[in-house]
């Protein structure tokens, strides 16, 4: 592949990644308000992004094997600047995306926490389901326990 046609791919990857981080931003927001269905509009929005970056990916991994760094010990020094800059931001991005979405997934496991909470203080306590006679109430105080009640 041309070096011309890499740089184009990766600052495509980069614009992604950029537009990416937007949106994890806004999600971050979102889960802090509550809005499920904001929540759900932004979700397909990322997932046609994370579609669109799946393909770049392909792309740029079918049309050449080379690493970022072997790339750039291949390139001319005047286009190694433009490529170490490219590796700088891509990777800068991939750092700020990773870090955004841990934190959303912290606050979707805080928020999973509370509703689990809240669900809890409003069921009542499940009766018990393993069979106990009737009678055994009244011996209870005699302080004798069987684990069978058969005759011999």
């Amino acid at each position: 592949m041309a070096l011309k046609d890499m740089k184009s791919l990766l600052n495509g990857l980069l614009h992604i990644h950029r537009e990416l981080n937007s949106i994890a931003e806004q999600k971050t927001a979102i889960l802090k308000t509550g809005d499920v269905k904001a929540l759900d509009a932004l979700m397909l929005k990322e997932n046609e992004h994370v579609k669109t970056l799946m393909e770049l990916e392909e792309v740029r991994n079918g049309t050449s094997t080379l690493t970022m760094s072997e790339l750039i010990e291949q390139a001319v020094p005047s286009e190694k600047e433009q490529l170490e800059a490219l590796q700088y931001e891509l990777s800068k991005e991939y750092m700020l995306l990773k870090e955004r979405n841990e934190l959303n997934q912290q606050l979707i496991h805080q928020s999973l926490q509370f509703v689990n909470m809240s669900l809890n203080m409003f069921m009542p306590e499940p009766e018990k389901v393993t069979y106990s006679r009737p009678q055994a109430k009244e011996y209870a105080g005699a302080g004798s326990f069987s684990l069978f009640d058969s005759k011999a």
